[in-house]
C-alpha cells in the first residue's frame, strides 16, 4: 500500500509540473511577461497533488518528491517558453537542437527574480505536504497508557 502510494503521488506531482509549466509558458507566450508568481505555484501545485494522492499520509519521501517535479515544471516552463521564441511558434519544440540549445544554455534563462520564484516554489512544495501530515498527526486522539 505504502509504495503504490508513493509511486501515485510521483505520478501525480509530475504531471501538476508538467502542466503547471505548459501554463505558465502559455501565459508567458500570451502576456509576453514571464510572471513569476506562476513558477511559484507550480510549487504549490505539486505540493497539493502529492498531498491529494497519497491519502493525506504524507512523508518526507512525500515532500521530495514535490520538490523535484516542481523544478522539473520549472525548467520546462522555461523550455518551453524558450522554444516557443527560438521557433517563433510550436513547430519543431522537441528538437534536438534546440534542446542542446537550452541545456548549454540553461544558466541564462534564471535571474535574480526567477531564483527568488524558484526557492518560493521549493519551500512551498517541500513545506505543504508537511503541512497536512502534521494536521493529520494532531487530529489523531492521543493513546492512553494501558494500566
Amino acid at each position: 500500500m505504502q509504495r503504490s502510494n508513493i509511486i501515485l503521488a510521483a505520478l501525480g506531482a509530475l504531471a501538476a509540473a508538467v502542466v503547471g509549466g505548459i501554463l505558465w509558458a502559455a501565459i508567458a507566450i500570451m502576456t509576453d511577461y514571464e510572471l513569476g508568481l506562476v513558477a511559484w505555484a507550480i510549487g504549490g501545485l505539486t505540493g497539493y497533488a502529492v498531498v491529494l494522492l497519497s491519502g493525506k499520509r504524507t512523508t518526507a519521501a512525500h515532500q521530495l518528491i514535490a520538490v523535484v517535479a516542481s523544478l522539473i515544471g520549472i525548467v520546462l516552463g522555461k523550455y518551453f517558453i524558450f522554444s516557443y521564441v527560438l521557433n517563433d511558434g510550436m513547430e519543431g519544440m522537441f528538437d534536438s537542437d534546440i534542446i542542446t540549445m537550452f541545456q548549454e544554455n540553461i544558466s541564462e534563462f534564471f535571474g535574480a527574480m526567477d531564483i527568488v520564484f524558484v526557492i518560493l516554489a521549493v519551500l512551498t512544495a517541500w513545506q505543504l505536504p508537511a503541512k497536512y501530515a502534521k494536521s493529520r498527526q494532531s487530529q489523531q486522539p492521543a493513546s492512553t497508557p494501558v494500566e
